[in-house]
């Protein structure tokens, strides 16, 4: 009978031992091995089962494993209505069921009866996506926000259905052509509640209505967000910076320009601005509906003494400072219309906030400061008109059928009426408004001191009442 010994085998252990990190390295490459033939055909499965669902055919010309990489190529997708999609390669790096990026490299979409792509993309990828086959018309859950997206080089032409669709969701009958192009677009950690960074680069696009001859032409240089957050809290949003640079619209004789705008914190503390707008009102008035011409016209007129051409640039910034005693809200700002007037303020309010409220609390929840005691504090407003009152004067009597002195005279009885009702002091600011709509001034400076102790919170309750209990000094120039 046969029988087992171990001491037959114990001279061999030590060469045995000896050779163990050859052998683990083989188990280790032939584990690895199969993982990768593995991957390799749950990648083609998983293809198949997102893209290859119901009339919709899928073909992979190639599938390999390389450098932790798991790659498709030549991948050819059929859809019922004949449309095809081409993708050059599609990769999953890393673990296959925790992968650390996906990435499409080479897309194109063709369309049965135009002759070139519709659609064509150099690279779509995600980070960290839940699985290495992502379904790309949910990119995001409340359970699993997105941690990275990025795209480069899209163009889009709009022929074709897709031309169709994109007319159907717009809801009218525009017969739409032209084209769309991007360089770049990033987000990061994008969810209901927050926006971790957003950029978009180089966007240029025209669009063409066949129908009723409408041509416009887009460009955006980039947008900027970062640091978005409290989108699921009305009125808390909270914003590290956003910044847009290099946007025009144009048509044939008329546009729409902006420099460059900005903005950053929140709503009570923060920077916000704008410079470079360039706004065409008399030829945009030409492009809107018939019916609503006459009150555009009178707007131009207004704003631009039927010029049509509007500059504008603004500009608000506003800071807490804790080391004060107590903290003080400083703010500033301007707006400038080209030609109708400058608006200018400034602001010095000495802010203590609620019990148990610290400023960092205060910044994620602004509406902490409407029940914050003001003690005290100045506000000046300075406006300085470049013909807006004056214009508008004149229109209101042309409506009215009456001269532009009689408007001006009766301007002036019902500001007066309004010491009644809202006090003498509203009732000195409105003559004095009056007073430049007449022409017997240019500029208008107010100083108000608040009382000791306020709250943003009586004023918003109780407007009219409140404003008694400021005090208005008015320089009228």
């Amino acid at each position: 009978m046969w029988s087992f010994n171990v001491s037959h085998f114990l001279p061999v252990l030590p060469r045995f031992q000896q050779g163990r990190p050859i052998l683990a390295g083989l188990v280790v490459t032939l584990l690895s091995v199969g993982d990768a033939h593995a991957s390799v055909a749950r990648l083609e499965a998983d293809l198949q089962a997102q893209w290859g669902r119901g009339e919709q055919l899928i073909e992979i010309g190639e599938l390999r494993e390389q450098e932790q990489r798991v790659i498709a190529e030549h991948i050819v997708i059929r859809q019922a209505q004949g449309d095809v999609v081409t993708i050059e390669a599609y990769h999953v790096q890393g673990d296959y069921d925790q992968p650390e990026s996906v990435s499409i490299h080479g897309i194109r979409v063709i369309e049965p009866d135009v002759s070139d792509p519709v659609l064509t993309l150099t690279e779509l990828a995600l980070d960290r996506p839940a699985t290495a086959v992502p379904d790309f018309a949910n990119f995001t859950t409340p359970d699993a926000p997105l941690h990275g997206l990025r795209l480069q080089e899209l163009s889009l032409w709009l022929d074709g259905t897709l031309a169709k669709q994109w007319t159907a969701e717009w809801g009218n009958d525009a017969a739409l052509t032209g084209y769309l192009t991007l360089e770049a677009l990033v987000l990061e950690e994008m969810s209901h509640a927050a926006l971790g960074r957003f950029e978009l680069h180089g966007l240029n696009a025209e669009f063409n209505d066949l129908a009723s001859g409408f041509t416009a032409s887009l460009a955006l240089d980039e947008v900027i967000v970062r640091g978005l957050q409290g989108l699921d809290r009305p009125g808390q949003a909270q914003l590290e910076r956003a910044e847009l640079n290099g946007f025009s619209l144009t048509g044939d004789r008329w546009s729409v320009l902006l420099e460059r705008a900005w903005a950053s914190g929140n709503t009570y503390v923060g920077d916000v601005g704008f410079q470079g707008a360039a706004l065409d009102i008399g030829q945009l008035i030409r492009l809107a509906p018939a019916q609503e011409r006459q009150d555009l016209q009178v707007m131009n007129n207004v704003l631009t003494g039927g010029s049509g051409q509007m500059y504008a640039a603004g500009r608000s910034v506003s800071e807490w400072d804790d080391e004060t005693q107590p903290p003080q809200l400083t703010s500033e700002g301007f707006l400038q219309l080209s030609e109708a007037g400058d608006v200018r303020y400034q602001m010095e309010l000495p802010v203590t906030l609620p019990a148990h409220v610290t400023v960092e609390q205060a910044m994620q929840d602004p509406t902490l400061f409407e029940t914050a005691t003001l003690h005290g504090g100045s506000i000046t407003l300075a406006y300085e008109d470049a013909g807006l009152l004056p214009r508008l004067a004149s229109e209101l009597a042309a409506q009215e059928g009456i001269s532009t002195s009689q408007m001006v005279s009766h301007s002036w009885a019902q500001a007066r009426q309004l010491e009644a009702v809202a006090g003498p002091q509203v009732a000195k600011l409105m003559v004095a408004l009056v007073d430049i709509m007449g022409g017997h001034a240019q500029s208008l400076t107010t100083h108000i001191a608040l009382p000791d102790p306020f709250t943003l919170e009586q004023f918003m309750m109780d407007p009219l009442g409140s404003s008694q209990r400021l005090r208005f000094t008015f320089q009228l120039k």
